[in-house]
């Protein structure tokens, strides 16, 4: 029987795809079977070690019987179980969680990982070992923030960040920005692992960043400095954003007064980061006057300005928050009106009076906050 050749090649390649197809499906139902009986496995195994580890720090199990029961175990299991205790215990609890997890060598595997590794497990082992406060390994982890891969960058910062060795932290933050494809606020996020305690050292560093900064008086309505962004540089800017922020992130009170020198001769990005620290605090120096900073040209420094005034209650100012409600940016006629508002019969009546001007802005924007205050 004759069999027309372009038909049997179609049925041929029909054939192959359908068996590639087949196979596809197959390799997919038989890993999703793998994955599942595995995290049946994982989830039976920690249930055996959450009793034998919750014994071992109640002092019911030795250290050589708890070890013993648990090493020979899949590290990456291991370290599964592991992190969201290293994320809370503090203290002795924390150095016993530390000494099992050496005694079942899962610190030498990562350890191991972190010299030799492919890029994934070196990240993986930056980590793990920074979790574990590794210090040891923290010559290691500064030579990757040195990488020109952002990935092993941002691990190796990570894990500095969990060690406890708060003298790291400046190196860690330049590579951060230097390094890697973070913004401050990514940046900011990791360094913020570092604890409350690097906050003296940031201030330390502002102060001196304070004296080299244009005179008193100069700052309070220059722009900020357009630099041309270079490899492996950071932007003055955005380093000083980011130490600002944390210290306002911890709320570190103690560097009000620094603050307060620095805003008087702060670009208007950095007078933005300042305004928000003392947001953050919820207290403001206690001789600060906004006003200059209510009237800026940028709207953002006027928006935080507003904010900021609920914390100063000062009544000279109301003028000025009137005039906002004016603003021609809708955020900044907001925080004028919700500052207007906390402060008492004065603001309410000044948006009282607001709500029957013609300026449709001031007008809308003073109804809606006095029909805030009616809820």
């Amino acid at each position: 029987m004759f069999i027309d050749p372009y038909l049997q090649t179609l049925l041929i390649i029909t054939a192959v795809l359908t068996a590639i197809i087949m196979a596809l499906l197959a390799i997919m139902l038989i890993s999703r079977l793998l994955t599942s009986l595995n995290r049946q496995k994982y989830k039976l195994k920690t249930q055996q070690w959450e009793d034998l580890y919750l014994n071992y720090l109640h002092g019911d199990l030795s250290l050589e019987e708890t070890a013993g029961l648990m090493e020979g175990e899949k590290p990456y299991w291991l370290w599964q179980f592991f992190a969201p205790y290293l994320d809370v215990l503090a203290g002795s609890d924390f150095e016993k969680t530390k000494t099992l997890c050496r005694e079942i060598g899962l610190i030498d595997y990562y350890k191991k990982k972190l010299h030799r590794g492919r890029t994934v497990g070196k990240a993986t082992a930056a980590r793990v070992l920074g979790a574990l406060r590794c210090r040891e390994s923290v010559s290691e982890m500064l030579n990757l923030l040195q990488s020109k891969n952002p990935i092993l960058v941002q691990a190796a910062a990570q894990g500095l960040a969990k060690s406890g060795k708060t003298e790291t932290f400046f190196t860690t933050a330049q590579a951060l920005l230097g390094n890697t494809f973070f913004t401050y606020k990514g940046a900011t996020e990791i360094l913020a692992g570092f604890g409350e305690n690097i906050c003296p050292q940031i201030a330390r560093y502002l102060e001196k960043e304070s004296g080299r900064l244009p005179a008193v008086g100069q700052g309070q309505n220059i722009k900020s400095p357009k630099e041309t962004p270079r490899k492996n540089t950071v932007n003055a800017t955005d380093y000083r954003s980011i130490m600002i922020d944390l210290l306002g992130f911890f709320k570190y009170r103690q560097a009000l007064p620094l603050l307060e020198r620095l805003l008087e001769k702060a670009d208007e990005e950095t007078t933005v980061h300042i305004l928000k620290a003392f947001i953050n605090m919820k207290e403001v120096p206690a001789n600060l006057d906004l006003k200059s900073y209510l009237e800026h040209r940028y709207w953002t420094v006027r928006n935080f300005s507003a904010r900021a005034w609920q914390l100063t209650g000062d009544r000279q100012a109301l003028p000025v928050l009137e005039k906002l409600l004016s603003d021609r940016n809708w955020w900044v006629r907001y925080n004028a009106a919700e500052a207007l508002r906390s402060a008492g019969q004065p603001g309410l009546e000044i948006l009282e009076q607001n709500t029957a001007e013609a300026d449709q802005a001031a007008a809308s924007i003073s109804s809606y906050a006095l029909s805030r205050s009616e809820v």
